[in-house]
């Protein structure tokens, strides 16, 4: 009888482990980062780009990841706060997504 019980026991502690690692890991997947190449741009980020876009890229409005992708290609005639918005979402993409 006694070593029935500790069998339910240790069946029943390897279930409530096995619930705690997967409800670890579905929690490290919500929260993980999103790609920076892959989010919604924020206000600034548009704003910053607005005017190289029209100049541009304005054949690719509103695809945004064709915008993006033609804005990457032109960067060296990019204003220089797009610039910057565009190589920081580059940084972002490359130390959240290198395995």
């Amino acid at each position: 009888m006694v070593q029935k019980q500790r069998i339910q026991s240790a069946l029943r502690l390897r279930l409530y482990y096995r619930d705690i690692a997967l409800g670890l890991a579905m929690a490290t997947v919500m929260i993980a980062p999103v790609n920076a190449r892959d989010r919604t741009p924020t206000a600034e980020e548009k704003e910053a780009c607005m005017g190289d876009v029209f100049r541009l890229c304005s054949s690719h409005i509103p695809d945004r990841t064709a915008i993006t992708a033609c804005l990457r290609s032109k960067q060296d005639r990019l204003s220089q706060q797009c610039r910057y918005v565009i190589s920081g979402r580059d940084i972002g993409n490359k130390s959240s997504g290198s395995k």
